[in-house]
Formats: structure tokens, sequence, C-alpha cells
């Protein structure tokens, strides 16, 4: 709950700062973030499979991630084994705010202008799914990196499909929706 007050606080004050308007921007090198290509392979897509790769092995070869499993499968027992679970939980929420503004510059890179009030709109929802999707629990305590790659393949996939099918972008969320559904009722058996 309080991510999503904060979600859209962080909204509001983005559409107050910029008087609800569209802010373009000019810059060739910060344009490379978002349309730039290394050997013929888009920046983006290098990014996405560096930190793919550096949270996978982050979280299966490091102390540090195996208390985030830990704490995310039970807070209080972490907190009696000795982990700081509270501290865990502010990196783990430091950590995945870094990334959220490293996907916030570049989707501003690639449409070269900020909108605040369309920016980012439906992406906590497309997470969610892409999370549940790839076999993370909801719950905590099993997290699938690669997994939650392929699941957020899938649900963009489906979406584009049904979009190209001509299926309204309403009937698509709702399809979304209805993954996100089918796979907690999966991970709840």
């Amino acid at each position: 709950v309080a991510t999503l007050v904060l979600f859209i606080a962080g909204r509001g004050v983005a559409q107050v700062l910029t008087n609800g308007n569209l802010l373009a921007f000019a810059n060739d090198g910060f344009a490379v973030l978002g349309k730039g290509k290394l050997l013929g392979v888009p920046v983006q897509v290098l990014l996405m499979l560096a930190i793919v790769l550096a949270a996978s092995w982050m979280l299966r070869r490091t102390v540090f991630g195996r208390f985030i499993v830990a704490t995310g499968a039970n807070a209080r027992a972490a907190h009696l084994a000795g982990i700081p679970a509270a501290r865990i939980k502010v990196a783990v929420y430091a950590l995945c705010g870094a990334l959220a503004g490293l996907a916030g510059l570049i989707t501003v890179s690639i449409n070269a202008s900020s909108d605040a009030n369309q920016n980012g709109l439906g992406m906590e929802l497309d997470a969610i799914a892409a999370t549940a999707v790839g076999g993370t629990l909801l719950a905590g305590g099993r997290a699938n990196i690669f997994g939650t790659l392929v699941g957020a393949l899938i649900i963009q996939l489906m979406r584009y499909t049904l979009l190209a099918h001509g299926v309204p972008d309403a009937a698509a969320m709702l399809a979304k929706a209805a993954i996100i559904v089918v796979a907690v009722w999966v991970q709840k058996k």
C-alpha cells in the first residue's frame, strides 16, 4: 500500500513541477540510452541483460542475495536468525527505486520527452504480471530473475499480439489481469 501511495504522490509531484505539460528533450548523448546501438544491439537490451545477469548472480551467489530471499520468505524468522531484515528491506527498496529510475530515464530517452501524465502508466501492473508469470512467489521466499525476464517477454508478446489483431488496449489489459489471476492461483496450489 505504501508503494502505491508513494507512486501516486510521485506522479502528483511530477505533474505539479511540470504544470502538467509535456517536456521535450533534444540531447543526442541522452538519446543513446534509449535509441542507441552497440555492435547492432540496442543499448537498452544490453542494459537489461547486464541487470538480469547481475541480479541473478547477486541473489544466488552473495550473502546479500541470500538475506533478500530469507527476508522475503519470513522477515521475522530472518531477523531472529540474525539477518538485519529491516536494513535488507530498505536496501532492496533503494535498489528497486534506482532501477525504476533507470527505466524512467530509458523511457524518456526513447520518447525524447517526459509526460508526467502518461510516462510509466500501467508499468506497475506489467511488473507484477511478469513476476507472477515468471514463477517468483508473490508472497516472497523464492525469486527467479530469468523467469521474470521470460514472464516480461510473455506479457509484452501477448499485449502486442492482441493489439496487432485489432483488439482494443482495454481488452489487452483485461487479458493481462487474467494472466496475473491465473499465475497467483497456480502459485497458491
